[in-house]
């Protein structure tokens, strides 16, 4: 039997790159009330009320300063805990207690976003039960930025409100988005690397002490297949529905309609740059006669364990675009490539360009979620990464915090 809590946390981008913190304070301060403040307010709180360490755009501290001044009748406490199970069982009582969305500091320290939701097999007790195990959890990740900023000159963003086009797919983002209790500690929930929060698994929840209780040990929703060969891609699909079917997304009303649909896109392989031997499978599904993709699952692409799903508001707009890889090489040839530095400007010719055979995934600047991967080309020595919607870019950066 599964638990499930969802709270109604209306989905919002974030306004530049590194305005993610920002984005996910806009997103909790509206749901308890506030209305949508500006994210450049909110960036400017968090940038500048941290008391710790440099380097970050934003820090914990400094979020939490924020949620905590930007409004008066809550209380907002920075969880920085040993365990990764003991903030994550943190977030689920601030969600079931409190009824308010915690903020998580994921990849690492490269990311925020806010966790809305979870599936759980009992409900929890208090933040120190460990009587139950976690199934999944929901969020609205606000990566990737408004289209906006992507324009030269970026202009203002437009002002965000009820009923912007945030969260309808593609550029404006994926507002419903599941993700696996495995995937949560392998991609996500991973700790702080380095600096005043080393060691540490960080979330922005409403105050409780950690539990101190081990946890209880439960077997997974999925069995893993064989993980030393990549699966073929239709065994992608196969283990797509089967993560549907176990983690019961297909009783959700959002999910019906893309699940009636049987034509579907090929599944895409990409391939994790942070890790060796790591890949995983896109697996679109439910296109509709216009090429949109409503619904789009990813499965390891070793053991086909489910990782995460999104799938748009309506059932009806885009959620990515995952182009042909040839498609994408034909676009290239031709153009020139701004390199960085002082390096000038590298052309590219149809004769003296790679492509790599299958896109590639890590966290950085350039990409905060696993469903925008690129293609990656090589040049005259230089690696060109073009992402999912098309823009191009010569390095990728996974050393930034709190983006």
């Amino acid at each position: 039997m599964s638990f499930n809590k969802h709270l109604a946390v209306d989905y919002h981008q974030q306004d530049t790159d590194y305005y993610c913190g920002a984005a996910c304070a806009q997103m909790v301060l509206d749901e308890i009330g506030m209305g949508l403040v500006s994210q450049n307010l909110l960036y400017n709180d968090n940038h500048s009320h941290s008391v710790t360490e440099p380097g970050w755009y934003t820090a914990p501290d400094g979020l939490q300063w924020t949620m905590n001044h930007r409004q008066h009748h809550k209380y907002f406490a920075l969880d920085a805990l040993a365990t990764e199970d003991a903030i994550s069982r943190m977030i689920v009582w601030t969600i079931h207690h409190y009824k308010v969305a915690p903020i998580a500091l994921v990849y690492g320290s490269g990311h925020w976003i806010v966790v809305r939701g979870y599936s759980v097999s009992a409900e929890p007790k208090s933040s120190t039960d460990t009587g139950y195990s976690v199934t999944s959890f929901d969020v609205n990740n606000p990566w990737p930025p408004c289209p906006s900023f992507n324009s030269l000159p970026p202009p203002l963003p437009p002002p965000h409100s009820h009923h912007d086009n945030c969260g309808t797919g593609g550029s404006r983002g994926v507002a419903n988005e599941h993700i696996s209790y495995a995937a949560w500690q392998s991609t996500y929930m991973t700790g702080v690397p380095s600096g005043h929060w080393a060691g540490k698994f960080v979330a922005i929840c409403d105050p409780d002490p950690p539990p101190t209780a081990p946890p209880s040990v439960t077997a997974p929703p999925m069995s893993p297949l064989a993980a030393d060969y990549l699966i073929p891609s239709d065994q992608a699909k196969v283990q797509a529905r089967k993560g549907i079917e176990a983690y019961n997304l297909g009783e959700r009303d959002s999910f019906k309609s893309a699940l009636s649909r049987t034509d579907t896109k090929p599944p895409v392989l990409v391939e994790r740059l942070d890790r060796a031997n790591s890949y995983y499978y896109i697996v679109p599904f439910g296109e509709t006669p216009s090429g949109n993709v409503p619904l789009a699952v990813i499965v390891d692409g070793r053991t086909g364990i489910y990782n995460q799903s999104v799938i748009s508001a309506s059932g009806t707009e885009n959620i990515l675009d995952l182009s042909n890889a040839e498609d994408v090489r034909r676009k290239l040839i031709g153009q020139d490539i701004q390199l960085p530095g002082q390096l000038g400007r590298l052309h590219i010719l149809s004769e003296t360009v790679s492509q790599h055979s299958a896109m590639v995934w890590k966290p950085c600047r350039e990409s905060l979620s696993p469903f925008y991967p690129f293609h990656l080309f090589v040049s005259g020595g230089h690696q060109i990464y073009v992402r999912s919607d098309g823009r191009i870019f010569t390095a990728l950066h996974d050393q930034d915090r709190g983006l």
